[in-house]
């Protein structure tokens, strides 16, 4: 039986029981006492309060009736302004307005009675002064005439609000005042109110700065939006998305998107999804890739996804910069699963046609082939592709495009079939012209022009007659254009008297046009007829036609062609004259001129018409190409350069020919590196298949910059064919780094692979080896020339006689000439020049008259090298005598002026043979002619009088050389330190030191001639005693004269 439990039991077995609902007891026990405390006066009054302050007394405040109600909530949803007021007019004065209700009411005085909007809802106000007077109700008010933009009675309400009210401004009330004047564009405003804030100690909210920006934003007022998203980041609130991406949009229209974008990321702004779309999109209306790209890198720094109009965004810049970038975002949108439909990738290939991005636009085929974008390849997308291929001069391509379609089932729209005809004119294929034209039902004036430009293609004038009498007979009235195309076709295939016709017809119907006239104008230059080209002037001037730069042009282009540069500058007046702007093909016109130039007087000319027309060489290809290559041909470095460095911040994309001149433009400036960079943009970046010309310019720029191990490891990866052009680049490189055994395996390489040489080509396989002296395989060459139909010519033969004079075995080198003078092949002084060379090397002095003898004989003049090799052979013989003897009657033979290397080798002969009175005469002579030794020879000089005790006349002609007297100094010409040395030292030596050595070192001083610490220490050595020090360059010959 269970014992009763006593009362300190029965307590602890609750307390044990209750232990685990302490917590919760607890809590409801003092929430509780809290509602009771805080509402007792409410209990005791009666009285119910609201969140916001205001009170209403539970069954006796009055309401809006039921039906007002409806009616009120009825005409504010039909947008009913009048009717809504007349009904809370009825009701107004017995109840205060419903929260719910107050702002359709205030919206509906605002729209209809705006005049009434103060007196009545400040009346109504005062009415319910418990209701309705409080922050809720006034921010509510003041909000909706914000939002309306009357700002005027904006400010009217705030001003009732304190004086007569008496309502206390609250924060929410200042954020609604505050954007209200930021709608109205009123930043000053805006400026003040927030001061007012501040000093009430009140801060604003992120609402409040959204309201500001959102108020900025829709006037535009970019600058003062980035301040107040800065001053919002300041305050430690975090900018909403949609804010910074509007931000950038009213950026970009007020084309501030690139400045706002950088000042954002200065302050550390986190850019999101939208903002990142927005100014990509940006980067695509203004073409700047750069800041595309910058984008793209911040964004994935701070791991901003991208949504498919940020990639779409992208790929559309990248594809317009040709930046290979763009495959890697191609197919990046793939794997995330992103949509990329046909309409996006036909936009891509339009781009990519712009930029000529062929490696792309073949990209997005392959997509679209593999089912990508849908439906497979369809007429847009090889319109497209066709698109790109006839950008980048791929006419062949692009028609080829029309098997291709129809394969697929496609029947081309008319619009294709007018664009097919016209590539094949283009490439050539006039009968496929033809078929193309033969598919349509119904030709328009356009198609007809395209069979006209095939028939131009095959010159056949009838045809292109026969196509307007088609016209005709399909009731197609032809216009000006046609007969301007068929005119042009005449003047193709030279038959002025036809087109002559052609321009009585048209102007009969009254069809002439300026394009007329510089049509026929054309053919009158095409046939050199300048005469009958300027009486055409005269006549479409007198026609009320006058001349255009077309015409101009034409005039131009057949003077320079006749070689009249007079001509040809007289027609750039006569344009200057008649405020006729030259243009690009003026411009190309006259640096192609520079072809049959044969002086400097008339390059700088031409490049002095080229900086006067501030014509820009990048702004066109075809313009671009010719400059380049008038640069390097007459060596202007510095222009080229700056072109270069011009031509890489344009907007130019280069074609394949282009490429191929920056590559020889950069080769000739020593840049191998550049070549390279654009030889992988070309093939890399852009899928750009170079052609042979263009590969011949990358080997010949890596061979030029001594890169030769590179040149034939791109020669052998290379998909190209060898031909004969390429195989001699690569031998030039073999035989200027001596490397004649890897030429002859070149060659005997290529004869296994059947390539066919031409004469040129192994003219330098033979040169490779003769230079070295080894003719058996240079007669294994000249045998294989007969097997490959290639006849030696006279440089083959030339070259046979250097390798001959190079081995020492001259009768033969005498018999190969003899047999080039038998046969009459045409040769000039060099191959007599190499013999008499090998002659002096070999010491047959035997050969020496025979061979001056046999160009006297075949009416051969020598030349400068000619005088050089007899002046250095007699030297050798000791016969100073016919040494000078040559310098008399050669150059009269030749009709030549000796040059300075010729005068400065005489004067070396002269030291050799022990003759320092005849060097110094010589040094004179060569003065007086205008002319100065080098460097090396006047060191040479007066070493040698050193040497032979001609002190005197050592210090003149140092004197002389660096002008210390006074007299003309040789430019560009000094005399080496060590000599000047050994001078100053000699003079020491014999005791003229205050004479003739401290003197001559003043005289140097006073001319900044640079001074050594030994050449002053050799000035000031005491006595004959002392030697100087070792001169190591001092020499016992000439230094020059070898």
């Amino acid at each position: 039986m269970a014992l009763p439990l006593t009362a300190s039991q029965t307590l602890e077995a609750v307390y044990n029981s209750l232990a685990p609902l302490w917590v919760e007891l607890s809590f409801l026990f003092f929430f509780s006492m809290g509602f009771f405390y805080l509402r007792a006066e409410n209990f005791r009054k009666g009285k119910k309060f609201q969140k916001d302050g205001t009170s209403r007394v539970k069954g006796l405040e009055p309401q809006f009736r039921a039906p007002v109600r409806k009616t009120l909530e009825a005409e504010a949803a039909a947008g009913n302004a009048s009717k809504l007021l007349e009904a809370w007019r009825t009701e107004q004065s017995k109840a205060p307005t419903p929260r719910d209700l107050l702002k359709p009411v205030v919206q509906a005085f605002i729209d209809a009675e705006p005049e009434a909007l103060v007196v009545e809802i400040i009346g109504h106000l005062e009415m319910h002064k418990d209701s309705l007077v409080n922050s809720w109700c006034g921010t509510v008010i003041l909000d909706t005439v914000a939002r309306s933009g009357n700002v005027e009675v904006m400010m009217e309400l705030w001003d009732v609000f304190q004086k007569k009210l008496s309502l206390i401004r609250s924060c929410s009330m200042f954020e609604v005042v505050l954007g209200g004047f930021a709608s109205a564009g009123h930043p000053e405003k805006v400026a003040e109110f927030e001061a007012l804030m501040r000093k009430d100690r009140l801060k604003l909210s992120p609402r409040g700065h959204s309201l500001i920006i959102k108020g900025f934003l829709k006037n535009g007022l970019v600058d003062e939006v980035f301040h107040r998203i800065i001053a919002m980041t300041k305050s430690g609130h975090v900018v909403p998305a949609f804010a910074v991406a509007q931000f950038l949009r009213v950026a970009a229209e007020n084309g501030k998107a690139a400045a706002m974008y950088e000042q954002l990321l200065e302050e550390g702004i986190s850019l999101g999804t939208e903002a990142v779309t927005v100014i990509l999109e940006e980067c695509v209306k203004s073409h700047d890739a750069k800041l595309a790209r910058k984008v793209e890198q911040h964004a994935r720094t701070a791991r901003v996804p991208f949504n498919m109009h940020a990639y779409d965004a992208m790929l559309k810049a990248y594809a317009e910069d040709c930046d290979v970038r763009a495959l890697e975002i191609f197919k990046e949108m793939q794997a995330e699963g992103h949509t990329i439909s046909e309409g996006l990738c036909v936009g891509l290939l339009a781009r990519c046609a712009e930029g000529k991005f062929l490696s792309f636009a073949e990209e997005i085929i392959r997509f679209v082939r593999a089912g990508g974008a849908g439906a497979g390849m369809t007429i847009a997308v090889y319109s497209g592709l066709m698109k790109v291929y006839a950008y980048s001069g791929m006419y062949g391509k692009a028609c080829d495009l029309y098997d291709q379609i129809r394969s697929d089932g496609l029947e081309p729209d008319q619009m294709m079939y007018g664009c097919l005809m016209k590539f094949s004119v283009e490439c050539g294929r006039t009968a496929l012209s033809q078929e193309l034209s033969e598919k349509l039902s119904v030709l328009d004036i356009q198609n007809y022009m395209s069979l006209i430009k095939a028939a131009g293609r095959d010159r056949d004038v009838d045809r292109a007659f026969g196509i307007i009498q088609r016209l005709r007979e399909n009731n197609v009235k032809p216009d000006a254009i046609a007969f301007n195309c068929v005119l042009d076709v005449c003047v193709k295939a030279g038959d002025i008297h036809r087109a002559r016709q052609l321009v009585q017809e048209m102007e009969e119907l009254g069809l002439l046009d300026i394009i007329t006239y510089n049509t026929l104008l054309k053919g009158y230059c095409n046939n050199n007829d300048i005469k009958g080209a300027k009486d055409l002037l005269s006549e479409m001037s007198a026609a009320n036609f006058e001349p255009n730069d077309v015409s101009y042009n034409c005039i131009l282009n057949a003077a320079v062609n006749c070689g009249n540069f007079e001509d040809a500058w007289d027609t750039i007046a006569k344009m200057e004259q008649m405020n006729v702007k030259p243009d690009h093909y003026t411009v190309s016109i006259m640096l192609k001129a520079l072809k049959r130039a044969k002086g400097t007087k008339d390059v700088h000319r031409c490049l002095s018409f080229l900086d006067r027309s501030s014509i820009d060489p990048c702004s066109d290809e075809i313009l671009m190409n010719t400059v380049l290559e008038t640069y390097i041909r007459h060596k202007e470095y510095r222009r080229l350069e700056s072109l270069l460095s011009k031509f890489e911040q344009s907007n130019l994309r280069p074609s394949v020919p282009t490429y191929g001149s920056i590559i020889k433009a950069y080769a000739n400036l020593k840049r191998p590196e550049k070549c390279w960079h654009f030889w992988n943009e070309m093939q890399g970046q852009r899928g750009l298949e170079p052609n042979d010309i263009v590969f011949g310019c990358m080997l010949d720029a890596l061979v030029c910059n001594n890169q030769v191990d590179e040149a034939v490891k791109l020669f052998e990866s290379s998909t190209l064919k060898p031909n004969a052009v390429l195989c001699s680049i690569l031998v030039k490189g073999f035989t200027t780094t001596g490397q004649t055994q890897r030429a002859m395996s070149l060659w005997h390489e290529m004869r296994s692979k059947g390539v066919r040489m031409n004469t040129a080509a192994c003219n330098a396989f033979v040169d490779a080896q003769a230079r070295v002296g080894n003719m058996d395989e240079v007669l294994l060459i000249v045998e294989a020339m007969a097997q490959d139909g290639c006849r030696p010519d006279g440089i083959t033969h030339s070259t046979i006689v250097k390798g001959y004079a190079v081995k020492g075995d001259l009768d033969k080198a005498m018999d190969v000439l003899r047999s080039m003078q038998d046969s009459g092949m045409h040769h000039d002084a060099i191959v007599y020049n190499t013999i008499l060379d090998g002659c002096t090397k070999h010491k047959r002095t035997d050969l020496v008259d025979p061979i001056l003898e046999s160009m006297q004989e075949h009416h051969i003049s020598p030349t400068n090298f000619t005088l050089g090799i007899l002046v250095k052979f007699y030297s050798r013989q000791k016969q100073l005598d016919k040494a000078f003897a040559c310098m008399t009657t050669l150059p009269k033979r030749g009709n030549f002026i000796p040059n300075c290397q010729v005068w400065s080798c005489l004067m070396g002969a002269c030291l050799m043979n022990g003759s320092p009175a005849k060097a110094l005469q010589v040094f004179r002579d060569m003065r007086a002619t205008g002319q100065s030794a080098d460097t090396r020879a006047c060191t040479s000089l007066v070493s040698g009088l050193v040497r032979m005790g001609q002190l005197k006349d050592a210090v003149q002609v140092v004197d002389d050389v660096l002008g210390l007297t006074g007299k003309g100094k040789c430019h560009g010409v000094t005399i080496d330190q060590d000599c000047l040395e050994s001078l100053l030292t000699a003079l020491v030596q014999k005791g003229l030191r205050e004479d003739m050595a401290a003197p001559l070192l003043e005289r140097l001083r006073a001319a900044h001639v640079p001074l050594s610490g030994r050449l002053m220490a050799a000035t000031l050595a005491d006595g004959p005693d002392y030697a100087g020090p070792p001169n190591p360059r001092s020499k016992s010959k000439s230094q020059y004269y070898a």
